[in-house]
């Protein structure tokens, strides 16, 4: 891990170097890569700051810290930023677990009218997950459904098709032109 220091009418001694060395471990374990710190140490006239920054591949996390001297402000400062490692270690985790989002089609059965052939009536809709699966689990999982087809993402070709129970028993099978 890179660490640079810069001090603001503050001497950085070695030993204010290896407390901070020390103090990196926990947070070296928790940013990805190689992350690029660095330490600003800045002394007021009530008290001591410390602002460190930490720069790894896709974001930079920053912590300030005022405290009475300056290790105080450096453990303060590096407690921040250890929590803002956890917190975005936590999202990401947690970002990959969901599922990816599958599209819904709407399936409306229309009932013909008597009087009129040309006007059709809407009866039922339903809106059916398109999830990607081969056509061998297709079939496996129109046993299970109560319509009687299934749209499904079809695994080879990526495209959106329907399998269906047709009036003689036998599978149909809807796949779009290119």
């Amino acid at each position: 891990m890179d660490v640079d220091f810069t001090g603001r009418q503050v001497n950085v001694t070695a030993g204010l170097r290896q407390y901070t060395h020390q103090r990196l471990r926990k947070l070296g374990r928790l940013l990805p890569g190689h992350p690029k710190l660095h330490v600003i140490l800045i002394a007021e006239k009530h008290g001591r700051t410390a602002e460190i920054t930490a720069t790894f591949p896709d974001q930079t996390l920053v912590s300030v810290m005022e405290a009475v001297d300056n290790r105080s402000a450096i453990k303060g400062a590096l407690d921040k930023l250890e929590r803002q490692a956890v917190k975005r270690l936590a999202r990401r985790r947690t970002k990959k677990r969901r599922p990816k989002p599958t599209a819904n089609i709407t399936l409306n059965v229309f009932q013909s009218s008597r009087v009129d052939h040309e006007e059709r009536v809407a009866i039922e809709s339903e809106r059916l997950p398109v999830k990607p699966m081969s056509l061998e689990e297709a079939i496996e999982s129109l046993e299970a459904v109560a319509s009687g087809l299934v749209v499904f993402r079809n695994s080879e070709s990526e495209r959106v098709n329907v399998i269906y129970r047709r009036p003689d028993g036998k599978l149909g099978l809807v796949e779009p032109e290119s």
